[in-house]
């Protein structure tokens, strides 16, 4: 197997590198390893990057209704 052929395929295979052909093909190939790890290091940090979510508009009309009490305190 070629670089080429394994990189067309790596969109396929790249969670179930069990292929014999694409395994066959890392062990002589540190371009193609080289290119698997990075892809692999790019999709496990991409997880991290999950949406945050907005807290509810309770949380925020509390922290609004605390404000007047931490501006008080400040000038105490």
């Amino acid at each position: 197997m070629r670089c080429r052929e394994f990189q067309k395929m790596l969109p396929e295979i790249i969670d179930h590198m069990e292929a014999s052909d694409a395994k066959g093909h890392l062990k002589s190939c540190n371009k193609c390893l080289q290119l698997v790890a990075d892809l692999k290091f790019i999709s496990k940090s991409a997880r991290l990057l999950l949406p945050l979510v907005d807290p509810s508009p309770k949380v925020w009309a509390a922290i609004e209704k605390s404000l007047p009490l931490v501006s008080d305190r400040k000038q105490a």
